[in-house]
């Protein structure tokens, strides 16, 4: 039997379309909740027509959108806004990715929608922030990942040239973010009796994201720290027929790269000031070596003197690695319009377990007749509204 989840009684309202929102409102849905996607009627979230899918459901879409129920609605129309006041009276949650006019424009910012709901959280997730010279423009993915520092980290060693990297990091980032923050402000609720209204920019998602690690020598106001960058570790080391990736992060760890290696007695390692004056020699003869190796034995090798070790493995190969199919970390599901796909399971587990079989993403307006009867509209007013073209047809 499946446990029940811990956002069961949480209703959210999702106005969210693309990939920071719809990720952050799903978490939320794989946890429990019950999530209303709105869509625009005529074509539905445009992730749902990006790469590849059949009709209105992309790979996209799927992957984002799972544990939610679809309302196609025509916000731009008067019609449609007893349904939106309907539906913030039901909700607990209300999520847009507007930019500020829009919202605005809309009714959806939070002075509009909180107004006589004082239990409602609002969450407007931003681009570029709420003021400022970039307050808002448009913003995507990549165009943070520019300003935020992460083009400039990526940069090519020799050429110096940046690149971006080739996924959607900082819109992940942005809806963990979310997600916790929505959570952080449930259980507030649960205390108070009062819901807030959050911001979560893009920007701000980003920056905190990279700054950890990737900002350790900008840490320092009054010193610069001359050495280099601990991120300049981050390198593959080829084998006979791959890659393979190793870190080492304690003495100990370095001790056992030596051995491994037939090191340990080289004069030239001696010593906390040998090793550092000389790691560049050790290194250069670990890659000799495993150059030489199959990626399976270098693997295995420095697995046998607990060195933190994985193989580089091809995109195609991920879902079948032996362990993350050891971890259930991909799962296999049927969908109704994609047929057969292949997913990430939560990465959470309550109880020690997974949440059980997830819902598949809907087709667009797919739940309009039941979210609409569930809000109290009769058949006939439903009717209406698709006569008029406020709801899917």
């Amino acid at each position: 039997m499946t446990a029940r989840l811990p956002f069961a009684d949480v209703r959210v309202v999702d106005f969210t379309a693309n990939m920071s929102g719809p990720l952050a409102t799903m978490v939320l849905g794989d946890q429990g909740a019950d999530v209303v996607k709105i869509e625009p009627p005529a074509g539905g979230d445009a992730i749902r027509h990006l790469g590849v899918g059949v009709g209105e459901v992309s790979a996209y879409f799927a992957n984002l959108n799972r544990s939610k129920r679809s309302l196609a609605l025509d916000l731009g129309r008067p019609e449609a806004r007893p349904v939106v006041d309907a539906l913030l009276d039901w909700g607990d949650v209300v999520v847009h990715n507007f930019r500020r006019a829009v919202a605005e424009r809309l009714r959806l910012d939070a002075e509009h929608t909180r107004a006589g709901r004082p239990r409602l959280i609002h969450v407007a997730v931003d681009g570029f922030g709420l003021d400022g010279p970039y307050a808002g423009r448009p913003a995507y993915d990549h165009v943070i990942q520019a300003l935020a520092g992460y083009a400039a980290k990526q940069a090519d060693r020799e050429t110096g040239e940046p690149a971006l990297i080739r996924n959607g990091v900082v819109d992940k980032a942005t809806a963990w973010t979310a997600a916790q923050a929505i959570s952080a402000a449930l259980y507030e609720r649960a205390i108070t009796g009062e819901g807030q209204a959050l911001e979560i920019s893009m920007l701000d998602a980003a920056v905190a994201f990279l700054w950890p690690d990737g900002m350790m020598n900008q840490t320092q106001v009054d010193t610069r720290p001359d050495v280099p960058d601990i991120t300049s570790s981050f390198r593959l080391t080829p084998t006979k027929d791959g890659h393979v990736s190793f870190a080492l992060v304690h003495a100990r760890q370095w001790a056992r790269l030596l051995e491994a290696f037939d090191l340990a007695d080289d004069e030239r390692l001696r010593g906390p000031d040998g090793q550092l004056q000389n790691r560049g020699i050790a290194l250069r003869e670990v890659r000799r070596v495993l150059g030489e190796m199959a990626t399976a034995d270098a693997v295995a090798l420095l697995a046998k003197f607990e060195i933190a070790v994985a193989p580089v493995v091809a995109v195609e190969d991920v879902a079948t690695h032996e362990q993350v199919v050891a971890n259930d970390s991909v799962d296999e599901l049927d969908h109704p319009v994609l047929g057969r796909i292949r997913q990430a399971n939560p990465a959470a587990r309550f109880a020690g377990r997974r949440v059980g079989e997830l819902r598949p993403a809907p087709s667009l307006g797919e739940h309009d007749d039941e979210i609409l009867g569930e809000l109290g509209f009769s058949e006939a007013t439903i009717a209406e509204l698709r006569r008029a073209g406020v709801i899917r047809p």
